[in-house]
């Protein structure tokens, strides 16, 4: 039963910016979940697993609310402050050290492929490793970029 009511809340969601839900809930009833994201038309189907974000910890978020191509590109200062409050941070691709001047926000899921401006869809990344990635999957770059992600199935951040 307890399914029944998470499938019903994806599905009429009208949550601002994501759609989200536990990871083991997700491992569990994966194809069902992707399933129900696709029958929202306000949300593009997505996976990103994210360790802690805010008040949630260990989930996976399966939809980004879609504004169409017109999402304005204003994530300058999420670096900033990121870097302000996380000193010795390094890249996620390259592992450089991070600092105000090399420091950039990367979209998870670009906003070409239907992605949004939302905190959970952001990470922080040097602006040469932002700039080869360009529109590249997430999981197929940083699995080229890191070798610590080479074989990871799922990469959680």
């Amino acid at each position: 039963m307890r399914i029944l009511k998470i499938i019903k809340e994806l599905k009429e969601s009208k949550h601002p910016h994501y759609l989200s839900v536990e990871r083991k809930t997700y491992k569990r009833w994966k194809l069902l979940i992707r399933m129900t994201i696709k029958l929202n038309k306000n949300y593009k189907l997505c996976e990103i697993h994210r360790k802690k974000f805010k008040l949630f910890e260990n989930f996976v978020v399966v939809g980004l609310k879609y504004n169409g191509k017109k999402v304005k590109r204003r994530t300058s200062g999420f670096a900033k402050d990121f870097i302000d409050k996380n000193k010795g941070s390094v890249c996620i691709y390259c592992e450089q050290e991070l600092n105000q001047e090399n420091a950039t926000a990367d979209h998870i899921i670009p906003i070409s492929n239907g992605g949004n401006n939302c905190q959970v869809n952001l990470i922080v990344c040097c602006k040469e490793c932002n700039n080869e990635r360009g529109n590249l999957e997430f999981k197929s770059f940083i699995s080229k970029k890191n070798i610590k992600y080479k074989y990871k199935k799922d990469i959680i951040i």
